[in-house]
């Protein structure tokens, strides 16, 4: 399976998780409600891009990959 279109939107996810979850603990929440916020807000603050994800992801699977299609029948050609 190949991860690469989702890379950017689940680092863009992580990140938004880490932000909110720094400002949280920087407010003075524990360290665990802050993540399990963190969490809950990331979630519902990042759902458009979470759908944008699923997509990407739907796109890539369906095409082709452009690497091995041009090396169907060149394998004889090593020498």
């Amino acid at each position: 399976m190949n991860l690469r279109a989702q890379l950017p939107y689940f680092l863009i996810r992580v990140a938004a998780l880490a932000v909110i979850t720094v400002i949280l603990v920087a407010v003075g929440l524990n360290l665990l409600m802050a993540l399990l916020v963190g969490f809950a807000v990331a979630g519902l603050l990042t759902w458009p891009l979470g759908r944008m994800q699923r997509r990407a992801a739907q796109r890539a699977a369906q095409r082709p990959d452009a690497r091995n299609a041009g090396n169907s029948g060149n394998s004889g050609n090593a020498g």
